[in-house]
């Protein structure tokens, strides 16, 4: 390809997107745990007349995300609760560096909405954390319903999932806890497009910390892109 994704700035990156997500709070038995289902961002100054993105992404977790509003307390879901649920309160959100790698792809392609889904919901930034909250809960329940493969999550699953591309960029990286998840999602026979990191289910995060890595992934999967 002649030309290459820019590394853009978060400043500027701001200037032109806006980020959304749905916070909820899962009670477990008498245990709470943060929850975001999704993320979007949206390009400013767009009237958006239906909720089709123009590509997924899926990732982990949605690591240490949070409302921009530090008041916003986030409504709290049983499982059974949850699956009734009719509509999401969607609230902006602070953007972090995995998506400041998705806004520089977005500005390279065009596209004016991206939606971001996670294997698992469970809010926490770091790895060791994430697999402490993630046993917490399925001591509660064995069945991981803060993952969007569960069964009962199936509509809200497939609905999420369809974009105007109908592609899947898959950057969840690597863990062993989600690799059920991660497996259900590659037998949906969804048009998945990632970087394998050793084998499959695990494919390369979208922001790893080393700068250079960043700029590879973003390469890559506009090859992909490309590609497909």
């Amino acid at each position: 390809m002649n030309k290459t994704v820019k590394n853009i700035y978060a400043g500027e990156l701001k200037k032109h997107f806006d980020v959304t997500g749905h916070f909820y709070d899962l009670k477990l038995s008498d245990s709470v745990f943060k929850c975001r289902s999704l993320l979007e961002i949206k390009r400013k100054g767009i009237l958006f007349k239906n909720d089709t993105p123009d590509i997924v992404v899926i990732m982990m977790n949605p690591g240490s995300s949070k409302p921009l509003d530090k008041n916003y307390i986030p409504k709290t879901f049983t499982v059974k609760t949850y699956a009734n649920i009719k509509s999401k309160e969607i609230v902006p959100t602070r953007p972090d560096n995995a998506q400041y790698q998705l806004m520089r792809l977005m500005i390279f392609n065009d596209w004016n909405f991206v939606r971001v889904l996670n294997l698992s919901d469970l809010r926490n930034g770091n790895s060791g954390d994430f697999k402490t909250d993630f046993l917490n809960a399925k001591n509660f329940d064995k069945s991981d319903p803060h993952c969007i493969t569960h069964k009962i999550r199936r509509k809200e699953l497939l609905d999420s999932m369809r974009s105007k591309t109908n592609k899947i960029i898959a950057a969840w990286g690597s863990i062993d806890l989600l690799k059920d998840s991660a497996e259900t999602v590659l037998k949906l026979k969804k048009e998945i497009i990632g970087i394998i990191n050793g084998s499959l289910p695990n494919y390369r995060y979208a922001s790893p910390l080393m700068q250079v890595k960043k700029e590879e992934w973003l390469k890559g999967i506009q090859n992909l892109i490309i590609e497909k």
